[in-house]
C-alpha cells in the first residue's frame, strides 16, 4: 500500500490537474463562470480535505481518478472536441493505474491529471494558432516518459523510484505549462520557453538515471523547472498587459502615496481602470449595479510595492513573479529530496497560480506569508510576523490566522498561543495604523467592503450554483451564514481530532471562502501548495521525520519513500 504521505502528496497534485484543465477549459470556452467550473473549484476542495487526516483513506485515489474523468470528459465535449480520444486517454490512465505498482498508484491518477495538454489534443483544433510542432512533441514525449518511470521496476530503493516518478511529474507539470501559454500569448517563432520545455523533457530522464548526488540531481532538475516556468511567466507578462482591476488596485494606491495622499480618501476604482485603459465594466459593482470606488485591501497590499513604483517599475506583476520564485525556492530547501519534484510540480503545474497571480497581477503576498509561517511553524517570532504581515496584505489571510493559532494551541500550548497571538495581532496593524488615524471611516469602510458590503454575488464556490445553476440564488446573509457555521464547525474539528488531521489548519480556512458570497478564484490556487508546506512528513528536521525514521529502523512492512531511513536521502 501506498504511504499516507505519498497519498496525501498525490491527492494533492490530483486536484491540482482537475482544476488547472477546468480553468484552462473556462478559458476556451469563454463564456463566464459556469456551473462546471464551480464543481471542478468542489473537486479540487474535496480531494485536498480527504488528504487532510494524516492517513487518507485508501479509495481516495480512485475518487480522484473519477473527478479528473469527469472533469476532462466534460471540458472536451463543451469544447466540441473528440469525446471518443478522450475516452480512449482515460481508459489508458486505467489501464497504466492498475500496471503500476500498488505503491505507486495514487500518482499515476496525479499524472493523469496534471498532463493538461489533453485539452489541446483532444480539442477540435489540436494545432491551431502558431503552437509549434516542437512542443507537441515535447508534450507527448513527457506523458511518455513519465508513463515509463511508473511502470519502470527497476530502482529497488522507493525513494530512488519515486524521486524518478517525481522528476517524470515535474516534466510533464512544466511542458503543460507552456502549453497553456500559447493560449494566452502566441509566438510567431519557437519562443525560449518552448525549447525549454524539450531540454526539460529530455533532461530529466537522464538525470532520474544519472549517478549524480541526490542533492546535485535535485537542484539541476528544479532548476531547469523553474527557469522554464519563468520564462513562460516573462512571455504572459510581455505579451498582454494589466486587464483586471486587482491588479490596477495596489498600484494607483501607491501612486497616490508617493504623492502624499492617503490612498483610502483619494483612491477611485474607476479612475484607476481608466489610468490603464482597462473596460470599465471590469469594475467590480454592488448588488444594486453601482459601481465599487473605494480602496478595499489592507495597506500592505500596496505598501509591498510603493518601493518598486518609487524607483520606476511600471508592471507590479514581476514583483509578484519574484515572490513566487523565492517561495517555492524556501519551500524546495526545507523539502526533502526526493519529494522535491512533486512540490515543484504543484507550483510549476498549476494553472491557477499562472493565471491569477503572475498574469492577472494579483497580488500572492497573503499565502505566500501563510506558506513561509507554516515552512518555519517552530520559530517563535518569525512564523508569527509573517501571519500578521499576511493578515495586513489581503482579507483571506483573516480565516487562516485563526486557524493557524489554534494549531500552535495544539502544538505548543496555550501560552505560546496567545504569546502568538499578540504577535499577530501588533504585527498586523502596524501597517494599517497611520490610515486608520487619518481617516478611520474610510480605512474600515473601504476594507470591510469584500465581507461586510453589499457587493454582487460572484465566485466559483457555492455561490456559483446559484447564478448559473439549478440552485436559486440565496439571501446574501444565508451565505454568511453557512461559511460561519463552517468556519466554527471545521475548528471544533481541528479541536477536537488535532493529532488525526494536522494539516487541517491550513486547508480548513477555504471551506467558508468556497461557501461564501464571493469567492473568487485566486482565494483558492494556494490550497496545494500550502497542504505540502504544512504536512510535517514532508519538511526536513521535524519530529515526524524522526519517527519514521524509528519506524524504518524496526523494520516497518510498508515501503515508506521518505527521507531520513537511508543515507542517499539526507540533506546534502
Amino acid at each position: 500500500m501506498p504511504s499516507s504521505t505519498l497519498l496525501r502528496a498525490a491527492l494533492a497534485l490530483t486536484a491540482t490537474g482537475i482544476v488547472s484543465a477546468a480553468s484552462i477549459r473556462h478559458v476556451l470556452e469563454d463564456n463566464g463562470a459556469d456551473v462546471m467550473f464551480a464543481v471542478a473549484y468542489a473537486f479540487y476542495l474535496t480531494l485536498i480535505l480527504i488528504a487532510t487526516p494524516r492517513h487518507p483513506p485508501r479509495w481516495a485515489p480512485l475518487l480522484g481518478f473519477a473527478f479528473a474523468a469527469i472533469t476532462y470528459i466534460v471540458a472536451i465535449a463543451t469544447l466540441n472536441g473528440n469525446v471518443l480520444a478522450v475516452g480512449l486517454y482515460l481508459l489508458a490512465a486505467l489501464f497504466g493505474y492498475i500496471a503500476t505498482p500498488v505503491t505507486f498508484r495514487p500518482l499515476t491518477v496525479a499524472a493523469f491529471a496534471l498532463w493538461t495538454p489533453a485539452l489541446r489534443f483532444f480539442g477540435p483544433e489540436p494545432l491551431a494558432g502558431a503552437f509549434p510542432p516542437l512542443l507537441a512533441f515535447a508534450s507527448v514525449l513527457s506523458l511518455i516518459n513519465l508513463v515509463a518511470a511508473l511502470l519502470d521496476r527497476s530502482a529497488r530503493d522507493p525513494d530512488e523510484r519515486l524521486r524518478r516518478i517525481g522528476l517524470g511529474l515535474l516534466a510533464v507539470a512544466t511542458v503543460a505549462t507552456v502549453v497553456e501559454r500559447h493560449l494566452v500569448v502566441e509566438s510567431m517563432v519557437v519562443a525560449p520557453d518552448d525549447v525549454m520545455a524539450l531540454v526539460v523533457v529530455g533532461v530529466l530522464p537522464i538525470l532520474s538515471v544519472a549517478r549524480l548526488r541526490p542533492s546535485t540531481r535535485d537542484a539541476l532538475a528544479t532548476g531547469l523547472a523553474l527557469a522554464t516556468f519563468v520564462l513562460a511567466a516573462m512571455s504572459l507578462l510581455l505579451g498582454k498587459g494589466y486587464h483586471v482591476d486587482a491588479v490596477t488596485v495596489p498600484h494607483v494606491a501607491a501612486q497616490e502615496l508617493l504623492a502624499g495622499h492617503d490612498p483610502y480618501t483619494t483612491f477611485d476604482l474607476p479612475a484607476a481602470l481608466a489610468q490603464f485603459g482597462i473596460d470599465p465594466q471590469l469594475v467590480t459593482h454592488y448588488e444594486d449595479g453601482s459601481v465599487l470606488r473605494s480602496l478595499n485591501y489592507p495597506a500592505l497590499n500596496f505598501l509591498l510595492v510603493t518601493p518598486f513604483i518609487a524607483l520606476g517599475v511600471t508592471d507590479i506583476r514581476w514583483i509578484y513573479l519574484a515572490e513566487i520564485v523565492v517561495l517555492v525556492l524556501i519551500l524546495l530547501r526545507k523539502v526533502r529530496i526526493p519529494w522535491r519534484p512533486l512540490v515543484s510540480a504543484g507550483v510549476v503545474g498549476n494553472t491557477v497560480i499562472v493565471r491569477q497571480n503572475i498574469l492577472a497581477g494579483v497580488d500572492p503576498t497573503w499565502w505566500a506569508l501563510l506558506t513561509l509561517a507554516w515552512i518555519f511553524v517552530e520559530s517563535r517570532w518569525f512564523s508569527p510576523i509573517a501571519v500578521g504581515l499576511a493578515v495586513a496584505s489581503r482579507q483571506p489571510a483573516w480565516f487562516g490566522a485563526p486557524f493557524y493559532l489554534l494549531g500552535i494551541w495544539k502544538r505548543s500550548g496555550r501560552a505560546e498561543a496567545v504569546r502568538r497571538a499578540a504577535i499577530v495581532g501588533v504585527v498586523a496593524l502596524l501597517p494599517n495604523l497611520p490610515f486608520i488615524i487619518d481617516n478611520a471611516d474610510a480605512f474600515f469602510d473601504g476594507v470591510g467592503a469584500p465581507m461586510l458590503g453589499s457587493l454582487a454575488p460572484y465566485g466559483v464556490g457555492f455561490v456559483r450554483l446559484g447564478l448559473d445553476g439549478p440552485f436559486p440564488l440565496l439571501p446574501r446573509a444565508l451565505y454568511g451564514v453557512l461559511a460561519a457555521i463552517s468556519f466554527f464547525g471545521l475548528a471544533a474539528v481541528l479541536w477536537r481530532f488535532w493529532r488525526s488531521v494536522p494539516i487541517g489548519a491550513l486547508i480548513f480556512p477555504f471551506v467558508p471562502l468556497y461557501l461564501a458570497w464571493r469567492s473568487l478564484q485566486n482565494y483558492f490556487g494556494s490550497i496545494p501548495l500550502l497542504a505540502m508546506a504544512g504536512d510535517d512528513e514532508l519538511i526536513v528536521g521535524t519530529a515526524a521525520e524522526r519517527r519514521e525514521h524509528a519506524a524504518a529502523l524496526a523494520g516497518s512492512p510498508v515501503p515508506i519513500p521518505v527521507a531520513g531511513a537511508r543515507p542517499t536521502s539526507t540533506v546534502l
